[in-house]
């Protein structure tokens, strides 16, 4: 094993590093992983499931009325607009408020049960009927209804209980005002959640469950959906919207065609009597008048005639202008008035309505996405401002071509009138008799057309709207997603457990297994050596331990001369002394030359590992030039073994330490010995630790699991590079279980039975 510090030449994989680093904490991980599953499951078990409901529904929408009524058109102003109006119309409180007549959701009933509240529907034992509107404050909160033998009491958490009031009988009660009926026995607290009035319902409930959506962008179907946790009550809503809805155009179309109608009834009734006063008129004069109009007299009343109808027409063109004008300037959507400009064959205009269309339903599409400031947005503003204009203008003129028209059909008309003038008193009486004769029989024969016409489109009329399928529910809920919101909480758990086990690696300044140590730094780690709590349970795992040690130190060893190994310890109590005799036990076993020096002039303990006294001679006397190198080593009753005490405690340690006799006896006994195994002082109070590693040929630091800090690992390398320290490495000491097997029992028994004897017969404790 290479004792030099460097990079490993193998690329570090960094997800088996971060593994072995969890590894220690996976109970804990496993722990907070399941309760956060176990609290999701809680959570969604209070949760109720929320059914998705949907009807479509297809929308005619872009018809354009190809027709030459002008008078139904200028009556009916109404017309479909496009899909987005639809959409939200279908949304607006006008539809909704009819709805909630038919589905109520003012007042929901709860019963208990299994600790959670589940709601009745239908099947709920109580009625209640408000008599007035409620205090918001009391909204959305749950009022128990407690039976009693004699009625039922009320209850909040705010206000308590309540009197005992009856069933059936007007209440004026803290909470609201109304009847409540009793429809089946019921023996459990029912809760009452009150909801407001309708608007309150519409913008609190409805907008929030309600959503309309189009299919697809080139088909005229739309998708009405409502969210709730009662299926049954989904889809009663939505059949109710959609067909309230459908019948609603129905209604209009009905409603249009009866003032049609109706206008058309009273102006026949008075065109009627019109033609019977002029007939009558004209038959009368003619019985006592022979007078008969000559062929140019003929020529000049059937123009006459003709240039009356259409002053009559152009009369009420300049009146649908008129309204045009008004209505161009105070609407939005235009394509209203396309039947009307048909009349006027104005092409060109109809083309402007056709472009504003679509760029309007462009811009309501952008309006969903994006702020007034999209610099798109501006510009198709521009634009429909631009054409909106031109509209208005060509209207202009269209009124201004008709007032032209009209006063050159007055000058004809006058021209001809005074022609009739030069005529016999006579004959100008039967022309102008003659000429309402003919005017109102005209008139009342179109009347007779046009209400002919609007009967049969009543009785054709048919909604804008088809329902393609009726509201329908799935069975699965839309939401919450059981299985995935557990799926999240487990990752999100197991996350959070992480992230908590990297915080406590981080933060736990102790090391605890040689994964910490391998994350901290590149020194090589020599041994790991297992620990016990009780000796007699050591087994022959500790043996091997040292023998693994052992061997990683002999690729370190030169073939001519012994190796220095001095072990050392940030603190004192790490186990560096008990490694010195052990490690020292395995080279003598072994057959190698091996001595043990006690350079802990400070504390000295290596003595009493041996069973001897503390001797008179040792290192602090030869340091200090009192005793010779044959003086301070003592033989052991190993052939192989020798150990050089501390000696007597020197009142200056560190000074005997620098002395030019320690780099000597160094030389001597690595001449003499396979092994120097050199115990010493804890390197954070004796500095002479550090200077000694410049002699050896090894140096081992301890560390023991839950005594050793990790900033030691920190503090080691910071140290191995101001004092250019080499060759050097690390000795992990880990807890281990205690293991009571017997065949461990007897292995221990015979590794300490057939121990060699030391000094004073006294065996080599192998130390834990």
């Amino acid at each position: 094993m290479q004792t030099t510090q460097k990079e490993s030449i193998h690329h570090e994989n960094y997800i088996i590093e971060l593994f072995n680093t969890i590894l220690p904490y996976k109970w804990s991980i496993i722990l907070i992983t399941l309760i956060t599953i176990l609290l999701a499951k809680s959570y969604l078990y209070f949760i109720p499931s929320t059914y998705e409901s949907y009807a479509i529904i297809k929308i005619k929408v872009n018809k354009k009325i190809d027709t030459k009524d002008f008078l139904r058109n200028s009556i009916n102003n109404t017309s479909t607009v496009g899909i987005k109006q639809e959409m939200l119309s279908l949304q607006t409180f006008k539809i909704n408020e009819k709805i909630l007549d038919q589905v109520d959701f003012s007042v929901q009933y709860f019963q208990k049960k299994d600790y959670k509240f589940i709601e009745l529907y239908q099947n709920s034992p109580l009625d209640l009927k408000l008599t007035k509107e409620l205090n918001l404050d009391i909204l959305h909160t749950k009022i128990t209804i407690t039976p009693k033998d004699d009625g039922f009491s009320l209850s909040t958490e705010k206000l308590g209980d309540s009197k005992i009031y009856a069933y059936d009988t007007e209440l004026k009660t803290p909470y609201f005002s109304g009847t409540i009926t009793k429809k089946n026995h019921f023996t459990k607290p029912i809760y009452l959640v009150l909801n407001g009035n309708k608007r309150y319902i519409y913008e609190k409930i409805i907008t929030k469950k309600l959503s309309v959506t189009q299919i697809d962008l080139d088909a005229n179907l739309i998708q009405v959906s409502f969210q709730d946790t009662i299926p049954a009550r989904a889809n009663a809503y939505v059949n109710a919207l959609v067909k309230t809805y459908t019948e609603e155009s129905i209604y209009q179309k009905d409603n249009t065609n009866n003032k049609v109608l109706s206008f058309l009834d009273s102006q026949l009734e008075s065109i009627k009597l019109k033609l019977e006063k002029s007939e009558n008129e004209l038959e009368k004069y003619k019985s006592f008048s022979s007078v008969e109009p000559t062929v140019e007299l003929k020529d000049s009343f059937e123009k006459l005639s003709t240039i009356d109808l259409d002053l009559s027409a152009l009369s009420l063109k300049e009146k649908l202008a008129q309204n045009l004008t008004a209505f161009v300037s105070n609407n939005r959507n235009l394509d209203a008035i396309g039947p009307t400009l048909l009349e006027f064959n104005d092409e060109a205009t109809i083309k402007f309505i056709d472009t504003l269309e679509i760029l309007q339903q462009e811009e309501d599409e952008l309006k969903i996405e994006f702020t007034d400031q999209y610099p798109r947005l501006i510009m198709l503003q521009k634009r429909i401002k631009r054409i909106k204009n031109k509209i208005l203008l060509n209207v202009k003129n269209l009124k201004s071509t008709l007032a032209i028209k009209r006063l050159n059909l007055e000058k004809q008309k006058e021209k001809y009138e005074q022609r009739l003038k030069e005529l016999p008193q006579k004959e100008k009486k039967l022309i102008h008799l003659k000429r309402d004769y003919e005017v109102n029989s005209k008139m009342y024969t179109y009347l007779l057309e046009k209400k002919s016409e609007n009967e049969l489109i009543k009785v054709a009329s048919v909604s804008d709207y088809e329902i393609i399928d009726p509201a329908y529910t799935p069975i699965d809920p839309i939401k919450p997603k059981r299985l995935i919101v557990l799926i999240l909480a487990a990752i999100i758990g197991f996350i959070f457990a992480l992230f908590i086990s990297l915080l406590r690696a981080l933060f736990v300044d102790k090391v605890s297994t040689a994964t910490d140590i391998k994350l901290m730094t590149k020194l090589p780690i020599y041994g790991l050596i297992p620990l016990y709590k009780n000796v007699m349970f050591s087994t022959i795992r500790l043996k091997e331990a040292y023998h693994i040690l052992a061997t990683n130190l002999q690729f370190s060893k030169k073939e001519d001369l012994g190796s220095i190994i001095v072990l050392s310890s940030r603190n004192q109590g790490e186990g560096k002394t008990t490694t010195v005799v052990n490690l020292a036990g395995v080279f003598q076993d072994s057959g190698y030359k091996t001595i043990v020096i006690d350079l802990n002039m400070r504390v000295p303990s290596l003595h009493h590992h041996f069973g001897i006294e503390q001797q008179y001679s040792g290192i602090s006397t030869y340091l200090s030039q009192q005793d010779n190198i044959g003086n301070i080593i003592f033989s052991t009753n190993f052939t192989n073994l020798d150990i050089i005490t501390a000696g007597p405690v020197p009142p200056n340690p560190s000074e005997l330490m620098f002395s030019k006799r320690l780099s000597q006896l160094f030389k001597v006994l690595q001449q003499k010995y396979d092994y120097i195994i050199i115990d010493t002082s804890a390197y954070s109070t004796a500095f002479e630790t550090l200077y000694l590693m410049k002699f050896s040929t090894i140096n081992l630091v301890i560390l023991r699991e839950k005594i050793s800090k990790k900033s030691t690992v920190i503090e080691l390398e910071k140290i191995i590079q101001e004092k250019n320290l080499r060759n050097m490495g690390l000795v992990l000491k880990s807890t281990m279980k205690e293991n009571k097997h017997k065949q461990d029992v007897l292995s221990i028994n015979s590794f300490v039975n057939n121990k060699p004897e030391m000094i004073q017969q006294t065996p080599i404790r192998l130390s834990s």
